[in-house]
This record gives C-alpha cells, sequence and structure tokens, in this order.
C-alpha cells in the first residue's frame, strides 16, 4: 500500500489533532539596538549569523514562493509558512492524512526543504517519539508540524546560483585562503575573547548534535527500517 497519502490543501472532516514540534530557536530576548557578540541581532543569544548574502538569498526564494516541504514517502507541501531569521528558518505546516485506513504507528519523518526546481536545500530526520513510543496516524490525523532550521553555511555555488551578483566570500564560515569550510573562525577576525566564546559555542552545539544523533538512531533502530 502506497503511504503517499498527505494533503496540504483541504482539510479533512473528522480529525484528529497531533501537535508535533521541532527545536524552537533558544536564547534570551533580543534587544533593540544591539548586536551580540557575533554580529546577531538577538543581543541575548549567543549564535553567529548568516551573511547578508545568504539572507537575502533565502529571502528571496521565499518571496518568489519558491520553496516548498517534501516529506518522503509521504506528500508534498507546497505551501508551508516561512519565518527567517539571521540564523535560523522556521518552516510550520500542517499534514492532512487520507490514509491509511487502519492506524499506523509513525517513527519518523523524512523532511525535505526544496525549490520547485528540485533542488534539495536542507534534509532532515524528525524522529516522532512521545513516551518512547511513535505516534500514530490514519485517514482523518492531522499533524501541526514546526520544522526548524539552524543554518551555518549555504554553499556558496548556491549563493551564487539564486543571486548572481554576489562576489568575494558568501560565508562567515569560508576560508578566505583555501575557499574551504573551516568551522573554527572561519573568515571572521575575533579577538581572543571571542575566540573563547566560540570554542564554547562549538561544545555546545556537538552535545545537542550528539543527543539529536542518539535520538534519531533510537528512532530509526525501531522502526525496523534504514
Amino acid at each position: 500500500m502506497s503511504r503517499r497519502a498527505i494533503r496540504d490543501k483541504q482539510p479533512m472532516t473528522k480529525k484528529t489533532i497531533l501537535k508535533v514540534e521541532g527545536k524552537l530557536p533558544k536564547g534570551g530576548k533580543a534587544f533593540m539596538g544591539q548586536d551580540n557578540a557575533f554580529g546577531g541581532k538577538n543581543a541575548g543569544s549567543n549564535y553567529v549569523p548568516m551573511s547578508e548574502d545568504e539572507q537575502e538569498v533565502l529571502s528571496r526564494l521565499i518571496e518568489m514562493d519558491d520553496l516548498e516541504v517534501h516529506v518522503v514517502d509521504w506528500g508534498i507541501l507546497h505551501q508551508p509558512k516561512f519565518r527567517l531569521g539571521d540564523k535560523r528558518l522556521g518552516i510550520q505546516f500542517t499534514l492532512n492524512f487520507n490514509a491509511p485506513a487502519i492506524p499506523m504507528r509513525v517513527h519518523f519523518f523524512d523532511l525535505e526543504l526544496r525549490t520547485r526546481s528540485g533542488l534539495i536545500l536542507y534534509s532532515e530526520r524528525q524522529p516522532t517519539l512521545y513516551g518512547n513510543e511513535p505516534i500514530t496516524v490514519q485517514a482523518g490525523t492531522e499533524l501541526q508540524m514546526i520544522w526548524d532550521i539552524a543554518i551555518d553555511r549555504i554553499p556558496p555555488s548556491v549563493v551564487k546560483m539564486f543571486k548572481p551578483g554576489a562576489i568575494g566570500l558568501t560565508s562567515r564560515w569560508t576560508d578566505k585562503d583555501t575557499g574551504d569550510i573551516d568551522y573554527e573562525t572561519g573568515n571572521m577576525n575575533l579577538g581572543s575573547d571571542k575566540k573563547r566564546l566560540l570554542e564554547r559555542l562549538h561544545k555546545g552545539k556537538k552535545l545537542v548534535k550528539n543527543m539529536s544523533k542518539a535520538e534519531i538512531d533510537k528512532a530509526t533502530k525501531m522502526s525496523g527500517r534504514g
């Protein structure tokens, strides 16, 4: 039986409402007119923002209505809602299921952010375990989802594809000598205090990444799928 069972146009008449939220932005409240140590617009949060070129490219894609979300094996969301910051892209959408007729356990969703021409900009497996149990879906189920993507770097080739006039380094994490990715300091000119702050930031990100991987591995193993 095909599992392509998502509609994003007309809602179902009878609904079971479940809310599945990704990780929302964390940190202190933003202070008007103040930046954080790395130029981010939220002075109460420690992060390295995207470059202006990267933010402009995402802004253009949203304004041109050129982005859609693919839920692999289930369906395509053609008109999700976007909220763009200088570090994160929040995507809100609703999944309305018209199948299966019999309740089905779902351990995770494989999500892809694509342009309408098919270019995959970002992909992620989102576990759907609650109380160590997977969610259950069937015809009539509605899932409201928030997919929050923290963006470190958009490949320069992608930036220049959508902004042909972009010149020089289009990411803060591109090494100015080699052009390769450098997640130590990138091309930022940092003093000793900011370098230590960046080291703490990297350690925190690594911890969160390891925790997320463990959760994904658990959901994948429980599902019996690769």
